[in-house]
C-alpha cells in the first residue's frame, strides 16, 4: 500500500470513526483489514487520543468503533450517558426482533456478523404463523420500531430499513432484500453482556461510570 493510499485511508477511517461508524469485514472491508495491521491501527489511536478518544474493539475481535479515552468531564459524561440512556431504549425492540427472526428462521443460536438474511424467507414464515405476526406487530406498535403500516409485508420492511441504517444489516446489493449481518451484532451482544453483569447501568439517576464509555461512541 503506497503512502498516499495509506494517508487516505487514515482519513477516510478517522473520519468514519468520529462519525460513529462501526468498521467490520462487511461494512467496509478495505477499512477493517487496514486496522487489522497494528502499526496502522496504533496511527489511528495515538491520533483519536489527542483528541479524547480511542480505538474501540469488540469482544469477539469483528468490529471496530471510537469510544471516550476518558469520562472525566461534565460534558463527556452528559454526552455519553444520553448516548447510553439512548442505546437502552433501543435495545428491547432489538431483542425482540431478534428472537422474532431466530423463530422465523428456525435459529437457535442468535445472528453473527456474516450471516445471510432473506427478507422473503422472513416474511414467508410470519405470514404463515400468526403467533409470529402478532409479534412483528408488537414490534412496530411503538419505540425504535415504531410504525403506522398495517401488513406484516410493509411492517417487516420498514423494520429492515432501520436495521439497515442502523448498520446492522447490509444489503447485498443496491435494493436487495437479501441482506448480510455485520460486526455491530457484536457490539449489540457486548452491550446486553455489560447491562447483564452491571444491571444498576440502566437507572437514569446513575452517573455513566468509568467502564461504561467503553461501549459508548
Amino acid at each position: 500500500m503506497s503512502n498516499d493510499v495509506t494517508e487516505g485511508v487514515f482519513s477516510t477511517v478517522v473520519e468514519a470513526l468520529l462519525m460513529g461508524r462501526f468498521i467490520c469485514e462487511f461494512t467496509d472491508r478495505v477499512a477493517f483489514d487496514y486496522l487489522q495491521k497494528e502499526v496502522y491501527r496504533d496511527n489511528v489511536n495515538d491520533y483519536l487520543n489527542k483528541i479524547g478518544r480511542k480505538l474501540q474493539l469488540s469482544s469477539a475481535e469483528d468490529v471496530f468503533y471510537c469510544a471516550y479515552s476518558t469520562i472525566d468531564c461534565a460534558d463527556r459524561k452528559s454526552s455519553v450517558k444520553s448516548q447510553f440512556n439512548t442505546t437502552i431504549n433501543q435495545l428491547e425492540p432489538l431483542v425482540r426482533w431478534l428472537k422474532l427472526a431466530m423463530s422465523a428462521l428456525q435459529k437457535e443460536e442468535s445472528i453473527q456478523p456474516g450471516d445471510t438474511l432473506r427478507q422473503g424467507e422472513l416474511l414467508t414464515a410470519i405470514e404463515g404463523a400468526q403467533t409470529l405476526a402478532d409479534d412483528l406487530a408488537k414490534i412496530v406498535r411503538s419505540g425504535h420500531f415504531a410504525t403506522t403500516r398495517a401488513t406484516p409485508r410493509d411492517q417487516l420492511n420498514h423494520i429492515m430499513t432501520k436495521l439497515v441504517d442502523g448498520e446492522y444489516l447490509k444489503p447485498n446489493e443496491a435494493k436487495s432484500t437479501t441482506y448480510t449481518a455485520t460486526g455491530k451484532w457484536s457490539y449489540l451482544y457486548d452491550v446486553l453482556d455489560f447491562i447483564h453483569i452491571h444491571e444498576s447501568m440502566g437507572s437514569e439517576d446513575d452517573e455513566p461510570r468509568e467502564e461504561q464509555q467503553e461501549l459508548m461512541l
